[in-house]
C-alpha cells in the first residue's frame, strides 16, 4: 500500500522492499515499455499507419500491468487514464495529430522520472502525480466532441512548465562537417538498430562482449578489432528492411524471409565501404551460414565459414534466445539457451567452439 510520509510525497513500503532483481526487472520493463511507446510516436509524427498506434495502446497498457505488478497503485490510476487517451485514438473515436503524440511523450518522461525518484529516493512527489493524473482527466471531460489540437498545446505548456520568457532562445551548437572514427559510427549505427525494437535492448553491444570472450578462450584466432566491428554491424542491415517486415509476428512468408536474409550482405557491403575491415565484412557475410551447409547466402560448410563468423552467429542464438522477442513476450533461461546450442553442434554450430562457448557461459554465471 503506498503511504504519505509528508504533504506534497508518498512511497511505497512493499514495493521498496521488495528484491533488487525483481526492481531490477520492474526498472527494465518499464523502459522497454517507454522506449516502444516513443517509437510509435516518432513513426506517427511521420504518418505511420493504425498499427503503430495499437502498438502503442499496447506499450502503455504494459506500463500499467507493470506497475500493477508490483502494486504501484497510484500510477496504476495515473497510466489509466493516460491509457484512455490512446484508446480513444485506437478506437477511431478521435484522431492522432501530432500535440497529443508529444503530450504523450511528456506523460510518459513524467512518470518514468517519478518512477526513478522513487526508487532512488523512497518517495516521490505526489503533486507531480497529482497533476498529471489532473490535466488527462481534464482533457477526457473537455473533449467530449473530439480532442483538439489546442487543448494539448496548453496542457503541453502546463506539463512542461513553459512560460512567455523575452529572452533569446540560445542557438545550438554548430554541427561540423567531419568523419568520425570508424569504431565509433559502428557503435553509433549499433545503437540504432537496437533502438528499432524493443526486443533488441543493448543486442549489438551484449554480442560484441560475448564474442570477444569467446575469441579470448579460443586463443584469439580472429583479429580482436576485426571481430568487434562485425559483431557491432552484424545486423545493421536490417534497419534497410521495411517495418512490416520487421517487426512482423508471427512467421515470414517465403518473399519476406529472402528479404530479410538480404541484411547479411547490406550490412557486409557497408563494411566494405568504410575501408580497412574486409575481415569484419566477411565475418558478417558469414555469420549465418550453417556448419552443415544448409545456411545462407552461400551454404558454406564448416571451415569454408570464415572463423569470426562461427563465433558471432552461436552469440547471435545466444542472446536471441535469452531477450524477449516478438513472437515470446519472455525470456528463456541461460541453460535452456546452452542447451538448444548444444543440440544443434555439427548441424548449425562448430562443435569446438561451442564447447569453448559453454566455459565462458560458465565463468558467466560464476561472475554474477
Amino acid at each position: 500500500m503506498n503511504t504519505a510520509n509528508s504533504v506534497d510525497s508518498f512511497t511505497c513500503p512493499e514495493f521498496l522492499a521488495m528484491e533488487r532483481t525483481i526492481i531490477d526487472d520492474f526498472v527494465d520493463c518499464t523502459r522497454e515499455a517507454c522506449e516502444e511507446a516513443e517509437a510509435c510516436v516518432k513513426e506517427l509524427n511521420n504518418d505511420g499507419g493504425a498499427a503503430y498506434v495499437h502498438r502503442l495502446f499496447r506499450a502503455m497498457h504494459s506500463l500499467k500491468g507493470n506497475c500493477q505488478m508490483v502494486g504501484l497503485t497510484p500510477f496504476v490510476e495515473l497510466l489509466h487514464r493516460v491509457e484512455e487517451i490512446v484508446a480513444r485514438v485506437r478506437a477511431e473515436q478521435d484522431p492522432y495529430f501530432r500535440e497529443l503524440g508529444e503530450f504523450l511523450l511528456l506523460a510518459i518522461d513524467e512518470v518514468e522520472d517519478l518512477l526513478n525518484d522513487l526508487i532512488a529516493n523512497g518517495s516521490t512527489s505526489d503533486v507531480r502525480r497529482k497533476k498529471l493524473y489532473d490535466l488527462c482527466d481534464t482533457l477526457q471531460k473537455t473533449s467530449s466532441q473530439g480532442f483538439q489540437s489546442q487543448q494539448f498545446k496548453d496542457a503541453i505548456a502546463l506539463l512542461d512548465g513553459k512560460t512567455a520568457s523575452k529572452e533569446p532562445v540560445s542557438k545550438s551548437p554548430r554541427v561540423v562537417l567531419e568523419l568520425p572514427d570508424d569504431m565509433l559510427l559502428m557503435h553509433k549505427f549499433a545503437q540504432q538498430i537496437d533502438n528499432l525494437s524493443i526486443y533488441r535492448k543493448n543486442r549489438s553491444e551484449q554480442s560484441a562482449q560475448l564474442t570477444e570472450s569467446l575469441n579470448e578462450a579460443l586463443g584469439f584466432p580472429v583479429d580482436a578489432r576485426q571481430l568487434q566491428a562485425a559483431s557491432l554491424m552484424h545486423d545493421v542491415g536490417m534497419s534497410f528492411i521495411p517495418h512490416n517486415i520487421f517487426n512482423k509476428e508471427g512467421g515470414l512468408s517465403r518473399e519476406e524471409l529472402k528479404i530479410v536474409q538480404e541484411h547479411v550482405v547490406t550490412g557486409s557491403q557497408i563494411l566494405l565501404r568504410f575501408g580497412g575491415w574486409d575481415e569484419a565484412a566477411r565475418i558478417v557475410l558469414d555469420h549465418h551460414e550453417r556448419f552443415d551447409g544448409y545456411g545462407y547466402p552461400n551454404s558454406l560448410t564448416g571451415q569454408q565459414i570464415h572463423a569470426g563468423a562461427r563465433m558471432l552467429a552461436i552469440v547471435d542464438t545466444f542472446c536471441s534466445i535469452t531477450n524477449e522477442r516478438s513472437d515470446r513476450s519472455y525470456k528463456r533461461s541461460v541453460l535452456s539457451a546452452i542447451s538448444e546450442i548444444n543440440a544443434n553442434i555439427e548441424s548449425q554450430f562448430d562443435p569446438q567452439m561451442v564447447e569453448m562457448f559453454n566455459e565462458v557461459v560458465r565463468k558467466l554465471i560464476a561472475r554474477q
